[in-house]
């Protein structure tokens, strides 16, 4: 591995176990918020498709509850007087993107660049039953140190799939980040039924804003989310309107067990994106091959989760429109399986 890879998924960790340190020496765990272990997986393929955002792998450790130190007190949401239950949680993951034909030893034109970025994030989460943010530093590598093409190619061989044959002209190599800011707002949770069936199940509409700005992607977006199951107000957050990596155990607060589906739409500016807009130095006459981002998108996603004080699954599907103006397909979908256990 390069130096510069490992220098990039090593740099962003030094800082947040730096804080994770000082957090706990003046902290007490509560009990019945365990840490978490996270593995999640979105692909295209559950579609029969190998395209655009093709696979992501995600794996995540969240810690307990801690008792904030006082340089990350203005990022909780006790400062503003609530009670909250924060906690940090490190993040590695990998994402690839391929154009729709992977079999072409060419470039392609009018399609998306291969890209692939591998990296390292550090998260802080505060949650409330009304409100949940977080907040986030990510830095990795993307071209060949994202090992991309390594991946893929192991994956195909695998499975039997097509092989990917044109890895020369991805996006090329760079240490990039990014820093960002999530909020889940609740503006409304009502139970909606007195059976005994549906007993203690709840109806929630909350609105999901988001703020990233960096070298990777800058962009402002927000929609509305929509809930039903159980034990919502423990868990406002967990749940997100993203084709990458949409559901997130390290927000699930002081719930031991719950159930809930949910969907989502929300809307974004994307103001840049490496992924389709790096360079790609070995495409001869980058004109003839542009890929042009295209600033305003959407999402929408549909997920069931359910979990106990042990561990948890989520299922979701999600769509999105085009990232890019030359895109000939007006939308993409992709399916997220996540796995985690408290302890």
């Amino acid at each position: 591995m390069k130096l510069r890879t490992l220098f990039a998924l090593l740099f962003p960790l030094l800082f947040p176990l730096l804080c994770a340190l000082i957090a706990a020496t003046s902290s007490s765990v509560v009990a019945s918020e365990q840490p978490t272990i996270t593995f999640a997986f979105d692909n295209d393929g559950i579609f029969g498709v190998d395209q655009d955002y093709s696979n992501g792998v995600f794996v995540a450790y969240t810690s307990a509850a801690i008792s904030v130190p006082s340089i990350l007190t203005p990022l909780s949401l006790s400062v503003w007087g609530a009670a909250s239950l924060d906690k940090f949680q490190l993040a590695i993951g990998h994402k690839i993107w391929t154009p729709s034909d992977i079999e072409s030893s060419e470039p392609v034109a009018n399609d998306r660049p291969y890209a692939g970025y591998f990296y390292s994030e550090f998260n802080f989460i505060s949650l409330s039953p009304q409100q949940t943010q977080r907040f986030n530093i990510t830095l990795g590598v993307t071209g060949e140190s994202s090992l991309a093409e390594q991946s893929q190619k192991l994956v195909h061989s695998i499975t039997g799939s097509d092989e990917p044959n044109g890895w020369e002209y991805q996006v090329d190599d760079g240490v990039v980040g990014s820093i960002g800011y999530l909020t889940h707002f609740n503006l409304s949770r009502n139970s909606l039924f007195d059976s005994s069936e549906f007993n203690n199940t709840e109806f929630e509409i909350s609105n999901v804003s988001e703020v990233n700005i960096g070298g990777f992607r800058s962009d402002i977006a927000s929609g509305i989310m929509l809930r039903w199951g159980r034990d919502l107000s423990n868990n406002m957050g967990a749940a997100g309107i993203s084709t990458e990596h949409p559901f997130r155990p390290s927000m699930i607060g002081a719930s031991n067990t719950a159930w809930f589906v949910f969907t989502g739409i929300e809307g974004r500016y994307r103001f840049n994106d490496i992924t389709i807009e790096g360079e790609r130095p070995n495409i001869p006459d980058p004109e003839n091959y542009p890929s042009t981002l295209e600033n305003w998108q959407s999402s929408a996603v549909l997920g069931v989760v359910w979990y106990n004080k042990n561990a948890g699954f989520s299922l979701t599907f999600t769509a999105k429109t085009p990232d890019y103006e030359e895109a000939s397909t007006a939308l993409y979908g992709t399916s997220t399986l996540a796995l985690f256990a408290f302890f």
